[in-house]
């Protein structure tokens, strides 16, 4: 019949859907990765068993942020800012990574500011990127302080409730002392280890006192995970990635962190800030 159009064969339809098909899943996943899961912060709740703690311990909170790459103040960190204060952590740790240059100090200083609250210490040590981006230490504990809170390196302090919290500086620039930090311990109180790069966890000395909890970060926990697993951590991870494990100092959690590095995207592996409720074994 003319000007009749010829129909178009199925394999053609076909291959055109699944060509349109898998263009727009690759634009979904990258506005995923860039838009969406960077800023949608995941709070992750855990309960910590310790033998022998205190009755006027137990439900003491702490709140772990890790890998904050801190350039402003933006709209994810409002977000921890809330969760801090419903949750009202009685300890929030930053364990490394929490700013790469000296022109973050004031942006670091109002971190602190609104993670502070009544009664509320706030502990933190260094990572790999305060020293590779040569952030003056003097400035650097100077910021902490001027927003309330301590930064600690290859020592141990004590708060008044009795916690005691031990902290090595960086292992993967070389500036870590465990054994400092480890060092004079105190017993019969609840003891935590900051450490930046879990893989230093592995390579404590046999004889390293134990702790109820040592809280790491580092890994982002992949950031990018396309398959649902990370392809990749960095140097200085061993084993591990994120969540739980159990190494021979006690049992460790690995954080996904907050920020971003390399590229600033995540994928299937949302920002966390996970926080730990000690609880009587």
């Amino acid at each position: 019949m003319p000007g009749r159009r010829p129909l178009e064969s199925p394999s053609i339809s076909r291959r055109s859907f699944l060509r349109g098909a898998a263009a727009g899943a690759v634009g979904l996943g990258a506005a995923d990765a860039l838009l969406l899961e960077p800023r949608w912060l995941e709070v992750s709740r855990h309960d910590v068993h310790v033998a022998g703690l205190p009755r006027s311990l137990d439900g003491f909170t702490v709140a772990q942020l890790t890998d904050v790459h801190l350039t402003s103040i933006g709209g994810l960190h409002e977000s921890l800012f809330a969760a801090v204060r419903e949750i009202a952590p009685q300890l929030v740790v930053l364990t490394g990574d929490i700013l790469d240059a000296e022109s973050s100090f004031g942006a670091l200083t109002a971190l602190c500011d609104g993670l502070a609250g009544p009664g509320r210490k706030v502990l933190a040590t260094l990572g790999n990127w305060e020293h590779w981006g040569r952030v003056p230490l003097d400035g650097l504990h100077e910021a902490y302080a001027r927003g309330g809170a301590t930064l600690l390196g290859n020592e141990h302090t004590r708060l008044p409730d009795g916690v005691v919290v031990a902290a090595t500086d960086d292992s993967c620039s070389g500036h870590h002392d465990p054994v400092r930090a480890l060092r004079g311990l105190p017993s019969g109180a609840p003891r935590l280890l900051l450490t930046h790069a879990p893989g230093l966890l592995d390579e404590l000395p046999a004889d390293a006192p134990r702790v109820d909890l040592a809280l790491s970060g580092h890994t982002h926990g992949g950031q990018v995970r396309p398959l649902g697993f990370a392809v990749a951590v960095p140097p200085g991870s061993g084993r591990f990635v994120a969540g739980h494990y159990e190494t021979q100092v006690g049992p460790a959690y690995v954080s996904r962190g907050i920020g971003t590095s390399v590229v600033p995207a995540r994928f299937l592996c949302r920002p966390e800030m996970p926080v730990f409720r000690l609880c009587a074994a």
